[in-house]
């Protein structure tokens, strides 16, 4: 069952850094596209890339602490019946 649930967390964690990876995408996208800094307009896709990075952030380290928690539980559990 521990597997099971670390397996989870680490596919929602691939799956949280390819959201990560597809917004950076965007955001470079719509930078280059922009070209000269001083005739940027900031545009509605530009804002959604960059705000739905926070969610994204917040998941990743909720999975990385799901695991830690996993593991020391485990490491807990093995040391008792020892």
């Amino acid at each position: 069952m521990r597997i099971d649930q670390m397996s989870n967390n680490l596919n929602a964690m691939v799956a949280t850094q390819m959201q990560v990876n597809d917004n950076a995408q965007t955001i470079a996208n719509v930078a280059n596209s922009i070209g000269d800094p001083q005739n940027q307009e900031v545009s509605q896709e530009f804002i959604d890339a960059i705000v739905s990075q926070i969610p994204n952030t917040i998941a990743y380290s909720a999975n990385a602490n799901a695991i830690e928690t996993q593991q020391e539980t485990s490491s807990m559990l093995l040391n008792i019946k020892a």
